[in-house]
């Protein structure tokens, strides 16, 4: 019996070390093949962390985290905000971010951008968008849920402890590797997250989530993805459900928007009547509250050709204008209330 005892006790252990090894090995590994020091994720999740209280948590694809300003929103309604949009991101991203954002932080209201992009199957659809957030998700049952629903392969496991699996070609340049572990190590200005020079050609992380561009644009058509209904994935629109039972659950009031875009896109979309009725049918449905700015002229909201970058993303001056425009209809919206 007692030698049954000592060989399940030593099984034990050896499985603790070597799990240990495992995360040892795969932690430095991946210190070793990234460089995301100027990571606007990476930026974004540490500044998060610091927040305890957030009046309006903003989520959604780039428009959001290119075109919503917190600190003129935080001047202008005496509020505390947080950008917590990223790139491409889904429903279904927005959802486990958010869960995870709830866990942790007091949150009054959430707004939510509807790009009807997002609800889609669209070309060039890429699971990075996913990676960016898993990276620096801190580790437990909502990450590995994400991993798991999103993701779906079970070698994306390992995405849950490290991002080797996406930086897989880094080892064949070990000094960038040696650099990098350095880095993540002893470099107090990465530790600490300083993004006074997280800049990149004409934009640069500007703080609270919010990235500054000072591009403007010219010409050039972006990516058009024709709208039906019946195209219409299924899992997002049941993610989108998911967030208002989540809203709910928390005590935390949800709001819908959709951000401009410049008025060229939209006329070479022959079906957004169509699209504003299906959102704003399943708003009313739930409760929520829906204001689709593309409703609104340019000059109401502020807005000309140069307040662009592209045809779908404001740039920084574009930005400041819609924060103003947004903080004078959530300032009248409070007093309402």
């Amino acid at each position: 019996m007692d030698n049954e005892n000592n060989s399940t006790t030593q099984i034990i252990l050896k499985s603790i070390i070597f799990s240990m090894g495992f995360f040892i090995i795969a932690q430095l590994l991946s210190f070793g093949f990234t460089n995301d020091k100027n990571s606007y994720t990476r930026i974004s999740a540490y500044e998060l962390q610091q927040e305890d209280e957030i009046d309006y948590l903003w989520l959604g694809a780039s428009r959001v985290y290119r075109g919503i300003d917190p600190e003129i929103l935080d001047c202008s309604l005496n509020a505390l905000t947080f950008n917590a949009g990223s790139s491409s991101q889904r429903p279904e991203d927005s959802y486990f971010r958010l869960k995870e954002i709830l866990k942790h932080h007091h949150v009054e209201k959430v707004v939510y951008d509807i790009n009807y992009i997002m609800f889609q199957d669209y070309p060039g659809d890429s699971t990075i968008r996913t990676h960016i957030l898993l990276d620096y998700m801190p580790f437990g049952i909502n990450k590995l849920q994400y991993a798991y629903e999103v993701l779906g392969k079970p070698e994306y496991g390992i995405t849950t402890i490290s991002n080797i699996v996406r930086y897989k070609e880094a080892w064949k340049d070990s000094k960038k590797v040696l650099q990098n572990i350095r880095m993540h190590l002893l470099d107090s200005s990465y530790k600490e997250c300083d993004y006074s020079k997280a800049k990149t050609g004409d934009e640069w992380y500007d703080g609270k989530g919010f990235v500054y561009s000072t591009r403007v644009y010219e010409s050039g058509d972006y990516l058009q993805v024709p709208w039906s209904r019946e195209d219409l994935y299924p899992l997002q629109l049941e993610y989108l459900q998911k967030m208002v039972s989540l809203c709910k659950e928390y005590g935390c009031e949800l709001l819908f928007i959709s951000l401009p875009v410049y008025p060229d896109y939209l006329e070479r979309e022959p079906n957004y009547a169509d699209i504003y009725d299906y959102f704003l049918t399943f708003s009313e449905k739930n409760e929520i509250e829906y204001v689709d700015l593309n409703q609104i002229t340019m000059s109401e909201l502020g807005l000309t050709k140069e307040s662009f970058q592209d045809e779908m993303h404001l740039n920084g001056k574009g930005a400041e204008e819609i924060s103003r425009y947004l903080a004078g209809y959530l300032s009248a919206r409070e007093g309402k209330e």
